[in-house]
């Protein structure tokens, strides 16, 4: 039997690529895990803010990986807070209490979480999450042992907490910067709303006070919150009117302010997909055929075909 050589050499070479991309995941995987283990011996040796800062680092690289476990996301988020606590660095203490409390609330931690992300986030001179945080944990946790503490830290505050945040929106426009929005009270905003969703996740109006977070956080153009906004909708309330929205806003800040057009386009294909009879459908499948191009050779596209249709008519 005669073997083709081409097709053998073809076939081979891609069983190579194969191997070797198999390899290079393998030896990336290796290469990570051996850092991680070797941030968490320089700490274990001597521990210091130094030491724990490139741990943490270590941490978040692993914490971003797509594939990891629900169990082992958990671990890495308990460990980065512990060490965290145990070098004092206040600021990066909300980044692993933040989605230990918003996907682990059902353990039995949470009230401890929340009663630490709001002193960390009074530390930082956040008053307004700390102030929502407080409020959540006296209205869902009336055995909590701090609770005495909790309510006074609030308790000058009459109004309902929807009225809080709704008068904190309205000072958004109250002496507006060049981009027409003041921005430090639109931070405020952002940060109470963040906070309302994480210790009333069952409430009615919290996917719809996310929503307006992510606006407001895509006008002051800090476009990475507005993204994490989104996919919280997206993934945590998926049946909210608004969701198929928040995943094509998303797919036009990634778009036009993130400039990854490869994960734009997926995300508008996703839309697509989930949302075939949505109304902005036409205008996902418009951006997929034009990603990529400038809003100049849109723009002749569109005359281009405004002209074809006149000159048949």
């Amino acid at each position: 039997m005669k073997i083709n050589t081409a097709l053998f050499l073809l076939a081979f070479g891609c069983v190579s690529l194969l191997c070797c991309k198999s390899d290079n995941s393998t030896t990336a995987e290796s290469l990570a895990k051996n850092e991680l283990e070797s941030a968490r011996k320089g700490y274990k040796d001597q521990p210091s803010p130094m030491s724990a800062t490139a741990l943490i680092s270590q941490l978040s690289k692993k914490l971003s990986r797509p594939d990891i476990s629900k169990s082992d996301r958990l671990s890495l988020l308990e460990e980065g807070l512990k060490v965290s606590n145990e070098q004092n660095i206040t600021a990066r203490k909300g980044n692993f209490l933040f989605p230990l409390i918003k996907d682990y609330y059902s353990d039995g931690s949470t009230a401890d979480r929340i009663f630490n992300l709001a002193e960390t986030m009074s530390q930082m001179k956040k008053t307004s999450a700390a102030n929502v945080l407080y409020t959540g944990l006296v209205s869902h946790f009336p055995n909590f042992s701090k609770l005495d503490v909790a309510k006074s830290k609030v308790a000058d505050m009459e109004e309902p907490i929807e009225e809080y945040i709704k008068k904190l929106g309205e000072g958004i426009f109250e002496n507006p910067d060049e981009i027409g929005v003041n921005r430090k009270a639109s931070l405020s905003y952002v940060d109470a709303c963040e906070a309302f969703g994480l210790v009333n996740p069952d409430h009615d109006q919290t996917p719809e006070i996310l929503f307006k977070a992510a606006e407001v956080a895509k006008s002051i153009r800090t476009f990475p919150k507005s993204l994490s906004l989104y996919d919280w909708i997206i993934n945590s309330y998926p049946n909210y009117e608004k969701a198929p929205t928040a995943m094509f806003l998303k797919g036009f800040i990634i778009e036009n302010n993130i400039k990854d057009d490869s994960l734009a386009l997926k995300v508008y294909q996703e839309f697509i997909a989930k949302y075939p009879d949505h109304n902005l459908n036409d205008d996902a499948q418009f951006l997929i055929e034009n990603i990529g191009k400038t809003d100049e050779e849109i723009l002749q596209m569109i005359e281009s075909k405004r002209k074809e249709n006149t000159d048949s008519n």
